[in-house]
């Protein structure tokens, strides 16, 4: 079985299904991927779900241990002459509307995604090639889908502020030997005996479910693990968002938004960047960052101010080509 095999057949399954929990997707894809004679690194059942939910083929709540499918949405790339991105669910039906499309009036280009050894693969991308938006309309109405006119820069608009959440008890006596702090300096989370000192905590639950928490003057705040990574970036005045824009012509609003490793943006600030390509962000050998491609700076700067960042504006630059899309 061929790598983009693996990834639309868990796609038309979850299309499919509907709904389900976070806790057995992640188990099945990682079954899965043994059953199919895939080795998969660790961590990578959890990487796949969280490339597949910023690609808009699911939405999780992890609070919740929840997953449900996406709806099928057509929707345009910013600034990418011409092209659109089907995502969401993808059930037989939709998928034999697709393929019907494609041999008879459709330009539909399949892009496979390039994988790291040990990930799980992904479903492939799915791009339209349009000349006018009425174009765009009639074709999502043929395949079933919604159009949406831009879902990245409608995205935009979501963004909640990097605050800490609800007030919450600080760890119990029970949670002494889980207990870890974040350390910005290492750029990961190390034991602790104490939590007398503001920062980011995190620590194992009753149930076992890991908890994240922000104490600030002494108080404990609930916070998403991401968010209160932002937090104590801010607090330490610490810049991790960078962007560059592209050197071809006409293209000067459009570039590349690079995020530190260790600082992963939340989900929804991650899907409106990915969905202005289409594709997860690319990680190079020895590179310690995420480079998101074809990000207007307006949407950079969005994604920076909701998480407290000073955004660097990188030199434009000098006869280089831009990212994936044009």
């Amino acid at each position: 079985m061929s790598s983009n095999e693996f990834g639309e057949i868990l796609l038309r399954w979850l299309s499919e299904s509907r709904s389900g929990k976070a806790s057995a997707l992640r188990d099945g894809v990682r079954s899965q991927a043994q059953a199919w004679g895939q080795e998969l690194k660790e961590y990578a059942d959890w990487d796949w779900m969280r490339k597949v939910a910023a690609l808009g083929f699911i939405d999780v709540d992890l609070r919740a241990d929840r997953w449900s499918v996406a709806p099928p949405i057509l929707t345009r790339l910013p600034h990418a002459d011409g092209l659109a991105l089907l995502t969401g669910a993808r059930t037989a039906r939709i998928s034999a509307r697709v393929d019907e499309a494609a041999q008879e009036w459709m330009e539909l280009i399949t892009v496979p995604h390039r994988l790291e050894a040990g990930e799980a693969p992904l479903p492939d991308t799915l791009l339209f090639q349009y000349e006018d938006l009425r174009a765009l309309q009639e074709a999502a109405d043929l395949l079933g889908a919604r159009y949406v006119p831009c879902a990245a820069l409608q995205l935009m608009d979501l963004f909640p502020q990097a605050t800490p959440g609800p007030e919450s008890a600080p760890p119990g006596g029970s949670t002494a030997n889980t207990l870890e702090k974040y350390e910005l300096r290492l750029q990961r989370f190390v034991p602790v005996e104490t939590d007398n000192e503001d920062g980011l905590y995190r620590w194992r639950g009753a149930d076992y479910a890991r908890l994240t928490r922000v104490r600030r003057n002494g108080v404990f705040y609930a916070v998403e693990r991401e968010t209160g990574i932002y937090l104590e970036l801010a607090r330490h005045r610490t810049g991790a968002t960078r962007w560059r824009p592209e050197a071809g012509k006409g293209r000067v609003g459009i570039g590349r938004l690079f995020v530190d490793r260790y600082a992963p943006l939340p989900a929804l600030h991650e899907r409106a960047a990915v969905l202005c390509s289409g594709f997860p962000p690319s990680v190079g050998k020895h590179v310690h960052t995420r480079t998101y491609d074809n990000v207007p700076r307006g949407l950079a700067e969005a994604i920076a101010v909701s998480l407290q960042q000073n955004l660097e504006i990188m030199p434009r630059p000098v006869g280089a080509t831009g990212g994936r899309v044009k």
